[in-house]
């Protein structure tokens, strides 16, 4: 019995040695994790610093941001009106434009009519008073041809026969 109880205390013993290194084991291992926990949470606490600074920097700018945004929309507004403003009066300023050269091609058209009846008026006072005109057969003499002229070398005042279908063709 003796012999059995050293074996079984020798057997406990090897149980108990095998406990204590799996023990040991776990003791490190838990350990390491609580170490790599203590890491982590470190890194994680200079990571929400970090991000808190960055918050705060991210919020200071904001009402700049705001107001330089506000600035520029209201410099936009004011540039639209502005040119909303110029093209009004562009389209006015044409439109008049319109209106003027439309009054001026109607005087121009007028003054052309009105340029082709003097011309039309000294053409035809032109043939009235012109030498071709006959004059009375007593003040004038003939020359070659049928058509008369004035003796005295005048032009004449006195009424003159109207010329020839034929003379007018060659006239």
């Amino acid at each position: 019995m003796h012999t059995r109880f050293s074996t079984d205390q020798e057997r406990t013993r090897e149980q108990v040695a095998v406990a204590q290194e799996r023990v040991s084991d776990t003791e490190r291992r838990a350990l390491r994790e609580i170490d790599q926990e203590r890491t982590l949470r470190q890194k994680a606490e200079l990571a929400l610093a970090d991000l808190r600074t960055e918050l705060a920097a991210v919020q200071a700018r904001v009402p700049d941001a705001a107001v330089a945004s506000a600035e520029e929309r209201a410099r936009q507004l004011a540039e639209r009106d502005t040119l909303s403003l110029q093209q009004a009066q562009a389209q006015q300023a044409q439109t008049e434009g319109q209106a003027v050269q439309g009054r001026l091609r109607a005087e121009l058209e007028m003054a052309a009519r009105r340029a082709e009846r003097a011309d039309a008026e000294a053409t035809a006072t032109r043939r009235l008073v012109s030498p071709r005109r006959r004059a009375p057969e007593a003040a004038c003499r003939k020359s070659s041809g049928t058509r008369m002229r004035p003796v005295d070398g005048s032009r004449g005042s006195a009424p003159v026969a109207m010329p020839s279908r034929q003379q007018r063709r060659w006239a």
